[in-house]
């Protein structure tokens, strides 16, 4: 595992991925989709009509996950999904997004943006080793899920600023031209999860994983030796490694550029910000 350590942290470019980030501008973008949103929903209430271009979904789980499903498998070259909810609402996205990558083979392009939280490493690399055109990225986001399928139709939903939670398709170009542009900025400052760090192995990766996990809780060495069945000096070794992969001064850095990239174990709490005096 050292080797395979040494060798990636000897390649260039790889820490400065660590350092985007995200100000004024992508919070006030993601508050423009909860106005969109409301306010798009307001306007078309009360429009019935077969071709109404807003309709409402009730946002329960087994709704959102239906109408999901049924939008990304109408997806015929164009795809793309942030998906900043919850652990069990992305296993639904990511059933769906493979059965229509299965279906639909290289002929469809999907653009997936995710908190770390709902990154499945294990769905990219199948998707990846199969040739699918998948792109992901990682960023931090509040709650948010939207489906937008072939630039024509979006699944939205997001909190709104009154604290309650609407759901839509839509299908008003002005309001997709606009949550596209949203996402296209986003998607530029958020980070490639291809060129994220690669450990080498499958077990390798997962030690290493194990070793951020307990950067991340705060464990001292000799506990954190123990669990992982290594001597402390060992450890220690394997940690100024991955904290110069990181490109990290200090294992609290660490930690926390390790949760921002989406290198913890999935429901890993976050470790308590230090103290100030």
């Amino acid at each position: 595992m050292g080797v395979a350590m040494r060798e990636l942290s000897s390649r260039p470019g790889r820490a400065s991925l660590t350092r985007r980030r995200f100000g004024d501008e992508v919070e006030q973008g993601l508050l423009e989709v909860q106005a969109l949103i409301e306010d798009t929903v307001a306007r078309h209430r009360n429009f019935v009509s077969r071709a109404a271009v807003v309709t409402s979904v009730p946002p329960d789980e087994a709704e959102l996950s239906a109408e999901a499903a049924r939008l990304i498998g109408r997806t015929r070259r164009r795809l793309e999904v942030v998906l900043a909810s919850d652990v069990p609402r992305a296993k639904g996205i990511y059933k769906a997004l493979g059965e229509m990558l299965g279906a639909c083979g290289d002929a469809v392009t999907v653009r997936l943006l995710c908190v770390p939280e709902t990154l499945d490493r294990e769905f990219v690399r199948e998707q990846l080793d199969a040739g699918r055109h998948l792109e992901v990225r990682t960023c931090q986001l509040p709650w948010m899920e939207t489906v937008l399928v072939d630039n024509q139709v979006v699944l939205a939903c997001a909190d709104l600023v009154t604290g309650s939670r609407q759901a839509a398709v839509i299908q008003d170009v002005s309001v997709i031209r606009t949550m596209h542009n949203l996402f296209a900025g986003v998607w530029r400052r958020a980070v490639p999860v291809e060129g994220q760090f690669e450990f080498g192995s499958r077990a390798r990766a997962e030690f290493a994983r194990r070793i951020l996990d307990r950067l991340n809780a705060g464990v001292t060495d000799e506990v954190a030796a123990r669990d992982l069945s290594v001597s402390v000096r060992t450890y220690r070794r394997y940690v100024a490694e991955i904290m110069e992969m990181l490109g990290a001064n200090s294992r609290f850095q660490a930690g926390a550029r390790a949760a921002e990239l989406g290198l913890l174990t999935v429901g890993q709490p976050p470790r308590p910000a230090r103290r100030t005096a």
